[in-house]
């Protein structure tokens, strides 16, 4: 049984160097680059974590949240993409907004 066509070559579908299957910025390649411009050295390892930011105002500081309790014991914080948003309702009301994000930091060389 044959497969159906996708619809052409990668570069046809928009999809292109540093980008995953769905087009999505390979967000380590994309500080690679930053760092290139500025002429900081790019071979970096990156670590990814997942965090999960709460807020009863907006998903906006849920996030916000999230990166600054990070930032407190984590370090070398490069970038964030949100995974999922959530919340909680009570009372036909939007009582929580919940966001999941994975985290991505530089190690540091071993001393």
């Amino acid at each position: 049984m044959a497969r159906a066509s996708t619809g052409g070559s990668a570069a046809a579908r928009g999809v292109g160097i540093g980008t995953g299957r769905d087009g999505a910025i390979d967000h380590a390649l994309k500080q690679e680059g930053v760092e290139a411009v500025l002429g900081v050295e790019p071979n970096h390892v990156y670590r990814v974590i997942e965090l999960v930011g709460t807020s009863q105002e907006s998903i906006e500081d849920a996030v916000k949240s999230a990166i600054a309790r990070a930032q407190r014991t984590l370090r070398n914080l490069r970038w964030f993409e949100i995974v999922r948003t959530g919340g909680h309702v009570d009372a036909g009301r939007v009582a929580h907004f919940q966001v999941t994000m994975k985290v991505g930091f530089t190690m540091e060389d071993a001393r």
